[in-house]
């Protein structure tokens, strides 16, 4: 088992385990000075010299032995630990197993790799400081990437001006603007971190809702309809979890079950809101929030969620506990005149929301109510709604009705009167990894007696605390709530989702060897040209949380390949040969580009990068960022959602996926999950207003897809 001594070279990483007192080097130094007294002939011309070097002969020869003994133990014990963490950061610097997986340097890799992390309850960020950091990828690769994905979507007319723009570029401005990253590689911890949140979120000024949120739907079968009972479940084990994240009782995650990734976002997923500002918004954590907002028909209600137990100590309260809360919450929002719309507000555009929250904290009630809200572990919503389907749920917990989502917290979960479950993230604090984690916690965890109620247990809370109703003063903002429903009317409107399941699952794809991933992204652009009769530009997520601080890099799976590939599907002349060999092509082409962006060789971020520097740096912008193609909007935006976090992972608890709106209003969101070998579920939406799409035709074109593709490998 790992020393938890290591903890010392990590900075501030935390708590550690119950076993630290034993294993840490100031108990191995205590233990050495021990044997040195017990057994100190062996080792008396070593105390002589120490005598001499310490200069400590006015001390008791006893006591010089047992010094010297503990100096011995304690430094030998640091400077092992010492190689092991330098050993460990430069094996996690090797990607070569991503490329080649079964080769002899892959393997003897593997071995060293395992020898030196072992095995342990490892606290949640023990391995952060021996992350490597994101590389800054050459400027020259990251040309010919660019060119050569940006080639099957451009005319020849379009492609010959954006080949002269990005000659200019390497030659001109690159060089100076490449630089700048190399100096934020040196000196930073992640060069691309404030770039991207910045350039992908907080300067955004379209809304969150819709544009920016994404969500997670329920089981496919509820574990119970009381929805009193469902939210006390739910909040209890939600809680758990983020105190899970506090104490570092979380286990790290691991690829390969060997190699440790970032968990940096997970100290944003909880007591985090999104603040409104003019031009730029702000991300604000309150680490020491106690409490959680629950919010029944517009009435606001403040619940402290720690509670000194009989021993005196502050713990949880438990579903049992957090029951009769919600059930008199239920009944006093049926009663209470005291409410508010002023979530509606968090639906609008950001610069105009900045300017009405500006007015509503002058007054001190609207101040501290607002405080109250952003600075939740989360938010809890007991909708009135019923939703009888997996889409009419994702509706649902997507736009709510306007009044019943804050669409500024980092995460927020609904339970609707049927107990039907969702879970609301605002995108910029976190990535679909992170949440999907506790989601899929929360669902393996949940537990009801057979009618659905909370299983019964005795109380050891000297006292529970009961909700507080928060208080508004919305006095001369009635317009500004007609005006923004109308607004959040149209927005809402305008999201519509398609839920559809081929008829087999990665198992086939993977007997035909390919990519269950490539197999996928090919059958989506194969469903979008026989719609459109064009290549679609498309954005796949990657996680690149090998890295410290990674998040997300893009994988352009449109290829050459591909589209050859789906043109000879539309070509009666193909043969069926032809078809496979280009299928296989463009599959192992997309697996390649996905391998390069998890371990940093992108060229997207990479390029945001260039112009994001170009900006800092107040330079003219360059040719390369002025060309038409560089600003072409993503017809696809694509991702696949994780699931099996841990080995107790079932189909029956597992959530039925989420999803996205698209990245630009005449494209799709398609979000996938891959369920065990037979299952796969596309959630696929578009802006209804747009008059050349259409969820509806794009997720039965993907159906058609699957099958035609199912059909020619038989």
């Amino acid at each position: 088992m790992p020393s938890p001594a290591i903890a010392p070279f990590l900075g501030a990483t935390g708590k550690l385990m119950s076993y630290r007192n034993f294993s840490e080097a100031s108990a191995v130094g205590f233990l050495s000075a021990i044997l040195f007294a017990v057994f100190s002939d062996p080792v008396r011309n070593f105390v002589d010299f120490g005598e001499k070097w310490m200069e400590l002969s006015a001390l008791p020869y006893q006591m010089n032995i047992a010094l010297l003994g503990f100096i011995v133990g304690y430094g030998l014990v640091k400077i092992l630990l010492l190689a092991r963490i330098t050993i460990l950061k430069m094996l996690l610097n090797y990607h070569g197993w991503m490329h080649s997986p079964k080769s002899t340097a892959t393997k003897i890799w593997g071995l060293m790799l395992k020898a030196i992390v072992g095995k342990g309850n490892f606290p949640t960020f023990f391995f952060q400081a021996m992350l490597p950091r994101l590389p800054v990828p050459d400027l020259n690769i990251t040309c010919e990437k660019y060119l050569t994905s940006m080639r099957p979507l451009l005319s020849d007319e379009d492609f010959m001006n954006l080949l002269t723009a990005v000659l200019s570029f390497k030659e001109k401005e690159g060089p100076t603007l490449q630089k700048h990253l190399l100096q934020k590689f040196a000196t930073e911890e992640n060069w691309l971190t404030n770039y991207w949140l910045n350039l992908a979120y907080l300067t955004y000024r379209e809304p969150c809702a819709v544009n920016v949120n994404c969500y997670a739907t329920d089981r496919r079968d509820a574990g119970s309809t009381n929805q009193a009972a469902r939210a006390a479940n739910l909040t209890h084990w939600i809680l758990r979890f983020h105190q899970n994240i506090l104490e570092e009782t979380l286990k790290p995650q691991f690829l390969q079950d060997m190699i440790p990734i970032c968990m940096e976002g997970y100290k944003m997923q909880f007591c985090t809101s999104r603040i409104p500002g003019k031009h730029v918004d702000e991300l604000v954590t309150w680490k020491d929030s106690k409490h959680v907002v629950i919010l029944r028909k517009n009435s606001y209600y403040k619940l402290s969620v720690y509670a000194p137990d009989n021993d005196g100590k502050d713990r949880l309260l438990t579903p049992a506990e957090i029951l009769p809360i919600m059930e008199h919450i239920l009944k006093d929002a049926e009663e209470s005149v005291d409410s508010s719309q002023a979530a509606i507000f968090t639906a609008l555009k950001r610069d105009q929301w900045a300017d009405i929250r500006t007015r509503m904290i002058e007054q001190e009630l609207n101040k501290k109510t607002l405080e109250t809200i952003d600075s939740a572990i989360f938010l809890v919503y007991l909708d009135e709604e019923i939703p009888t389907s997996i889409e009419e749920n994702g509706k649902c917990i997507m736009v709510g009705n306007g009044f019943n989502r804050w669409f500024d917290k980092s995460i927020m979960f609904n339970i609707s009167t049927n107990g039907v479950v969702g879970c609301n993230g605002e995108h910029s604090c976190a990535d679909a990894t992170l949440p999907g984690r506790m989601w899929e916690y929360f669902l393996q965890n949940e537990k009801y007696t057979k009618d659905g109620n909370i299983i019964p247990e005795r109380s050891r809370k000297k006292k529970i605390p009961s909700a507080e109703r928060l208080t508004w003063d919305m006095t001369g903002f009635e317009k500004d709530v007609e005006e923004a429903y109308e607004h959040y009317r149209k927005l809402a409107g305008g999201f519509h989702l398609r839920i559809v399941s081929p008829e087999y699952g990665k198992g086939f794809i993977k007997k035909k060897r390919m990519s269950p991933d490539g197999f996928i992204q090919m059958a989506l652009q194969l469903a979008y040209y026989r719609l459109y009769n064009q290549i679609p530009k498309t954005y796949e997520s990657a996680s690149t949380r090998m890295f410290l601080n990674g998040r997300t890099e893009t994988i352009r799976s449109v290829s050459e390949y591909s589209k050859q590939w789906v043109q000879s599907m539309q070509n009666e002349r193909a043969t069926r040969e032809q078809r496979i060999m280009l299928l296989k092509r463009a599959v192992q082409y997309q697996t390649q580009i996905k391998v390069d962006t998890s371990i940093g060789q992108g060229w997207d971020r990479h390029l945001i990068g260039l112009f994001a520097a170009s900006k800092e740096l107040n330079i003219p912008t360059p040719a390369l960022f002025q060309d038409k193609s560089f600003w072409m909007t993503d017809k696809l935006s694509t991702s696949q959602t994780p699931t099996r976090y841990t080995d107790q992972w079932t189909l029956e608890s597992s959530c039925m996926g989420g999803g996205f709106a698209p990245a630009s209003p005449d494209g799709y969101g398609i979000s996938y999950m891959i369920y065990g070998e037979e299952m796969i579920n596309f959630h696929v939406t578009n802006n209804k207003y747009c008059q050349t799409t259409s969820s509806d035709k794009m997720a039965d074109a993907i159906l058609e897809a699957m099958s035609d593709m199912k059909e020619l490998l038989k």
